[in-house]
């Protein structure tokens, strides 16, 4: 198999060439181009020699290329020079009975086959002599690849005993291409699924969401379209989930039956296959704070109060650490899901919903929508989803202020205007006016607001004047 090689990869060879060492391109790249995937999406690309990291980086020294240590101690670099590549050098490693995701002893070595071996899967331990032109593959890996198969490199017991984080990244390969897993290697990670419990918030948080948007890596592959609900569903199988996202966890193992009769899990992971990636972890708590408060109380009583603090606790600090403003979106988000859930709001309430959620709302449509597809089991809208989104249009259309900054005065202004005004509820009086304009988006001319305004002062008892 013939690998299309970059130039300047080409040339980083030539120098290693000059240098007495052979340049490899390694896993993904190649894994990659057998499957198809075109050269524009194939951007991450790893290299390897035997040449240790200091070495790497004097050779380069006066070449278009500059070298910068990533991982000092796994002899990892940064190669950039017209793209960006990682260099690693052989070695071989030594890991902890915890399942910690750091090998804790690395012996740099020159067998290629050595290196092989301390890779996880069999697909990603091919490589490619780049000025040969020749394919090494010491472990069998492209018969793996064209069979779509993960199999790891050594025995299952082995590769998973040291690193719990490649049961996530068996999870992630399987789903993103597609691919079966030897039945071994499967029942392996099953069996060491609590090393999971040692493996950093972050790096569980990076191959947790590859693997929520693991059917938009490569659309174009077979058997992907919900690839991101199989991920759920093996991680729940695995066992992996009470140490990912509890509180999905807990939904499975509780076996809530909801109001169709069907277990709660199957809805959630339902939603969450329908939705779009922008609203997929709301999907999956969207119901959290239901399920707390049915088990608590045989009700949906409080269900408001709890569905914040199991998602902070889910995905916040203490949980997965996503930022921040990502918990706040799915915290409102889950929030305002049932907004109009029977469609009895009143369109002036729906304006008011819409401007105080106005950045949310689109994800809120979005998931109703994907909420009323599993309920009804046909592709039919949401009806409270379809008014929300008829008065959002209706608002953009009518230039309808969301903000006070949209609105068409300043709070100077009425003060210049209005000497009796309380300089301390000048804001408030602004915020009534945005209310107001709310209703009526006519209203949001200055002169029309002063004249509001002043309606609103010449009020009996009135809060806002001295």
């Amino acid at each position: 198999m013939l690998v299309v090689v970059p130039k300047p990869v080409k040339e980083l060879a030539e120098i290693f060439r000059k240098n007495k060492e052979k340049l490899y391109l390694v896993g993904g790249y190649i894994r990659n181009q057998r499957l198809g995937v075109p050269e524009d999406q194939n951007l991450d690309i790893d290299v390897c020699s035997s040449a240790k990291p200091d070495k790497v980086i004097k050779m380069l020294s006066g070449t278009k290329f500059s070298a910068n240590y990533m991982n000092e101690e796994l002899g990892v670099i940064e190669i950039i020079g017209g793209l960006r590549v990682e260099h690693a050098t052989f070695r071989k490693e030594k890991y902890h009975f915890s399942g910690v995701h750091l090998p804790e002893n690395v012996e740099f070595i020159d067998d290629i086959n050595q290196d092989a071996l301390r890779r996880d899967f069999r697909c990603n331990a091919v490589y490619y002599d780049i000025l040969e032109e020749e394919i090494v593959d010491p472990l069998d890996g492209m018969e793996d690849i064209k069979k779509r198969i993960i199999r790891t490199t050594m025995s299952p017991k082995e590769v998973f005993y040291g690193d719990g984080e490649r049961i996530l990244r068996m999870v992630r390969f399987a789903c993103t291409l597609g691919f079966d897993i030897d039945d071994e290697t499967y029942q392996e990670a099953k069996k060491n699924v609590e090393k999971l419990k040692n493996v950093s918030s972050t790096r569980k948080r990076e191959e947790f969401s590859e693997i929520v948007l693991a059917d938009t890596k490569y659309p174009f592959l077979p058997d992907i379209r919900f690839a991101h609900a199989r991920g759920i569903n093996m991680l729940a199988d695995l066992g992996a989930l009470k140490y990912i996202l509890p509180a999905l966890d807990w939904i499975k193992d509780s076996n809530i039956i909801e109001d169709r009769g069907k277990f709660l899990y199957e809805h959630v992971v339902n939603v969450f296959a329908m939705s779009s990636p922008n609203v997929r972890l709301s999907a999956l708590l969207h119901d959290v704070g239901k399920a707390k408060a049915l088990l608590e109380y045989g009700n949906f009583h409080g269900n408001e109060e709890y569905a914040p603090v199991i998602i902070e606790n889910n995905l916040g600090m203490n949980g997965l650490c996503f930022p921040k403003a990502v918990v706040e979106r799915v915290k409102k988000v889950v929030s305002c899901v049932d907004f109009n859930k029977h469609g009895l709001e009143t369109r002036k309430n729906i304006r008011h919903f819409i401007a105080e959620n106005h950045d949310v709302v689109d994800l809120v449509i979005e998931l109703k929508n994907a909420i009323a597809l599993d309920k009804s089991g046909h592709r039919s809208a949401s009806f409270s989803a379809g008014m929300l989104k008829r008065v959002w249009a209706r608002m953009k259309q009518d230039h309808t202020p969301l903000t006070l900054a949209e609105l068409n005065i300043k709070g100077d202004k009425l003060i210049e205007t209005f000497p009796e005004l309380k300089v301390n509820r000048t804001g408030a009086l602004l915020n009534r006016l945005l209310y107001k304009c709310i209703d009526n988006p006519g209203l949001n001319q200055e002169q029309k607001l002063l004249a509001e305004a002043e309606k609103l002062l010449k009020k009996p008892r009135n809060e806002y004047v001295r």
